[in-house]
């Protein structure tokens, strides 16, 4: 009989539960972000594109036939460009080199390694992604299935993933503090006394816990998490979730989930994790600008070559972008700066290419007059 895993958390869009019962949660990749890891593999493909073409060349001169220069730079390029992504996604782990600079990865559904046949399949399907121009048929079905999803991501049941941030050393070891405990007050008759008001619950002795920890970094993140929202959940909630990382708790604290139950375990590490104030480190949610300032950046980079169309989206990115990182300075502790950072660099590439073809534009008339 399976036990209730971790209830769904709004903030990860992929949890993965495993045989110990530990949710493991993965947020997913959002628009902005991977296209900013697709811009730094086109421009490493464009390096390597470059480099094929000029070796090429040289090669045609000493033949002197140019169809077959032009067949082989166009085979060259399509064979690149192929399996430069299927070879860096199926050797990897499912990152590429810009992937890898996002800390973005490449994931099965069930949150498992991508297999070679997947990279295979949502590779092939890449080309119908791209119609009509730059992923704009996988752009469309990214934001309407809501899942992250392309129609590669659909066809090979896969999903691209943000990797969760580095564990330091200092996360995986340290004390926790044993708890301050105020004695019952005695009866005459040298017993306990025992509470009187209804619905009064008898002390349990504490009983102390391991002088130094050894936590997992899935379990303190999990225990960070608890930490930050325990004040908003009810007594049945809490036993919920405490049983769900039973096994994960008596590994840290036997002693104490086997005299007191894992609630008990499991509040004793969030006691620790709260500190002396008796705050925990708060989850930072998305900016709600950040998700139109990302928007605004991609479409000002994919109607760049209009350039009045890309110059407004982009101006308009801008906009958003500021008044949420203008939030994001005033409440850092809040807000998470990624995405309103990540639309405003959308938007600055887009103001930037829109100038630039209004500029070659503007030329292109003076020298044809």
């Amino acid at each position: 009989m399976l036990l209730p895993v971790q209830p769904y958390d709004p903030n990860a869009d992929l949890v993965v539960s495993t045989p110990e019962r530990v949710a493991f949660q993965y947020p997913v990749a959002g628009p902005g972000s991977r296209f900013l890891a697709q811009l730094i593999d086109q421009l490493i493909l464009t390096v390597i594109l470059v480099a094929v073409v000029i070796v090429v060349f040289v090669l045609g001169a000493a033949t002197n036939d140019r169809d077959l220069t032009l067949l082989l730079v166009g085979l060259a390029s399509f064979v690149i460009v192929f399996f430069y992504f299927l070879i860096t996604e199926a050797m990897f782990g499912g990152q590429t080199p810009g992937k890898r600079a996002l800390r973005l990865r490449v994931v099965g559904d069930q949150g498992q390694p991508i297999t070679f046949s997947q990279a295979l399949i949502r590779n092939l399907v890449r080309v119908v992604d791209f119609l009509p121009v730059y992923y704009g048929v996988g752009l469309i079905t990214l934001f309407i299935n809501g899942r992250g999803k392309r129609l590669g991501d659909l066809a090979a049941g896969t999903v691209v993933v943000r990797e969760q941030g580095a564990v330091n050393l200092r996360d995986l070891a340290y004390v926790v503090p044993p708890p301050t405990v105020t004695p019952a007050a005695s009866s005459i008759w040298g017993q306990p006394a025992v509470p009187t008001s209804p619905g009064a619950i008898p002390a349990t002795p504490a009983v102390a816990p391991e002088p130094s920890l050894q936590l997992e970094p899935d379990l303190k993140r999990f225990v960070i998490a608890y930490a930050s929202r325990r004040a908003g959940l009810d007594a049945q909630r809490r036993a919920t979730l405490a049983k769900s990382v039973e096994p994960a708790l008596r590994k840290v604290l036997p002693a104490v989930v086997e005299a007191q139950g894992p609630l008990a375990a499991l509040e004793q590490l969030a006691t620790a994790e709260a500190g002396p104030g008796g705050q925990a480190v708060q989850v930072r949610q998305q900016h709600p600008d950040a998700t139109p300032s990302l928007t605004f950046g991609i479409i000002s980079l994919a109607t760049f070559g209009c350039s009045p169309v890309g110059i407004l989206f982009a101006i308009l990115a801008l906009v958003w972008g500021n008044h949420a990182l203008r939030d994001v300075g005033r409440e850092p502790e809040r807000w998470d700066v990624g995405p309103a950072r990540t639309g405003r660099v959308l938007g600055t590439i887009g103001l930037a290419l829109g100038v630039l073809v209004t500029l070659g534009f503007f030329a292109w008339i003076g020298q044809h007059r």
